[in-house]
């Protein structure tokens, strides 16, 4: 088949995916697998071919993500219920003090969306971003730009939240190496989030009617340490990028008991469930009275519910990728972009299209990586490095454009009382910044180590 007829059937499934994700609201999962089956079938591919190579691709990626997620996606849900996040907003408070309560309010998002899905985690850190902006006299508008926004960026770029940690998988990247790019990364893009949140909120100044009522906080209730609350974070992150370490070439720990320990500790599912034991007693101590935590009905079920779902979205993203691999894209990348330094904007285009489309960061991230994977040789991410540089490329895209066809924007304008029309104004131009931040620093990234 000619390389013309290849990009339009290329382009004709990426048609059908928008159309299905956008227009019919059709589950991402069955988006992905019709898009995947009609491409197979333009290129002239029988369906029994087909259909191996998706279950090929969707078991493969499952194999090597699913038990991740799903361990991570626990871990976030009794994080959330035990009040873990508020401690870390109340600690990182105290480190800033009321006079910089926006950036401390930023930072409190970048901790504590790593766990924590940013939709759970703005619904619960709301009041206290609230009671900042009352205690300090700061618009509305730069307390919820602050929080939003330092949430999204680590939902973005740092597992084990599931759309980064989707695409480490896809990619088949280091993830200990993922997580310290992704937080270093996180950090500028937080700060430009927090700047402008400063410029636009003395634009569009606000404070909340119901402020006074909703700033009672709850005086009888208990709430993890500081230590208990950022320990199942932390620890499981020092465990991989220790792993990372210990395989250098160099061998650092050396090849012996101190090798073997590190890096088996290190190891992605060991890690995440040493810290959802850490978190879970944690929890206990808390809800002590809670038995049926760990059932199908309680914070348990109901996690791996949501993680079930992100798991077949996320092998059906890697299964779109197998059924790619079908056609010569490769060689036809190859032969367009032979000589051209354009590798990272490849990811980050096909990710800013589907995220500003469908309103999914990690759909357009998974959909990013699963039209990367069959052009990693080509456009020069074939190293352990390069994977990892190719992964933020496309959380980089997913970024943008913020806007209403996100679930997300419309739980942050009705908890912090904004005018929809404000929020239009802010969270668009807002994430775009973070974008290209982000971009920036990937670009950076490339420059260094490729």
């Amino acid at each position: 088949m000619s390389p013309l007829l290849v990009i339009v059937c290329i382009i004709i499934s990426i048609a059908i995916l928008v159309f299905l994700t956008v227009k019919v609201k059709l589950h991402p999962f069955f988006a992905l697998t019709a898009s995947a089956i009609a491409f197979g079938l333009m290129m002239g591919h029988n369906i029994n071919d087909i259909m191996t190579s998706y279950a090929d691709g969707l078991g493969g990626t499952i194999s090597g993500i699913g038990i991740v997620i799903a361990i991570g996606t626990v871990m976030g849900a009794l994080l959330e219920k035990s009040g873990a996040a508020e401690t870390m907003a109340k600690t990182m408070l105290k480190i800033t003090g009321k006079k910089h309560a926006a950036l401390g309010l930023a930072f409190t998002g970048y901790f504590v969306s790593i766990p924590v899905f940013c939709d759970s985690a703005y619904v619960l850190l709301s009041p206290l971003a609230k009671r900042m902006a009352r205690d300090t006299k700061v618009s509305m508008t730069t307390m919820a730009v602050a929080l939003a926004m330092g949430l999204h960026a680590t939902h973005m770029l740092v597992p084990p939240t599931p759309g980064p940690l989707a695409v480490a998988g896809i990619l088949n990247a280091d993830l200990g190496m993922v997580i310290l790019l992704g937080m270093l990364v996180s950090i500028p893009v937080v700060l430009v989030a927090h700047l402008a949140g400063k410029i636009l909120g003395k634009k569009y100044y606000y404070m909340p009617e119901e402020l006074a009522a909703e700033a009672t906080p709850e005086e009888n209730r208990k709430y993890p340490s500081p230590l208990a609350a950022f320990l199942p974070i932390i620890l499981p992150i020092v465990l991989m990028l220790l792993r990372t370490v210990a395989s250098l070439e160099s061998a650092p720990f050396g090849d012996g008991a101190v090798y073997s320990i590190l890096y088996s500790l290190g190891n992605t599912s060991v890690a995440l469930l040493i810290g959802l034991i850490i978190a879970f007693i944690s929890y206990m101590r808390v809800c002590p009275h809670d038995r049926n935590v760990w059932t199908f009905d309680g914070a348990f079920g109901d996690a791996l519910k949501t993680a079930g779902q992100i798991v077949l979205i996320v092998g059906a993203g890697g299964a779109f990728a197998t059924v790619l691999k079908m056609s010569d894209l490769q060689t036809i990348v190859q032969n367009a972009f032979s000589g051209a330094s354009v590798g990272i904007l490849v990811p980050f285009v096909i990710g800013a299209i589907f995220r500003t489309a469908i309103g999914s960061g990690t759909v357009g991230m998974i959909t990013a990586a699963s039209m990367l994977l069959p052009l990693v040789d080509v456009l020069g991410f074939n190293s352990p490095i390069g994977l990892v540089i190719a992964m933020l490329a496309c959380a980089s895209g997913g970024f943008m454009v913020f806007h209403g066809n996100d679930d997300f924007f419309w739980v942050i304008t009705s908890t912090s009382n904004m005018k929809p029309e404000i929020a239009y104004r802010v969270f668009p131009l807002i994430s775009i910044l973070q974008a290209v931040t982000s971009l920036a620093c990937v670009f950076i990234l490339q420059l260094i180590f490729l």
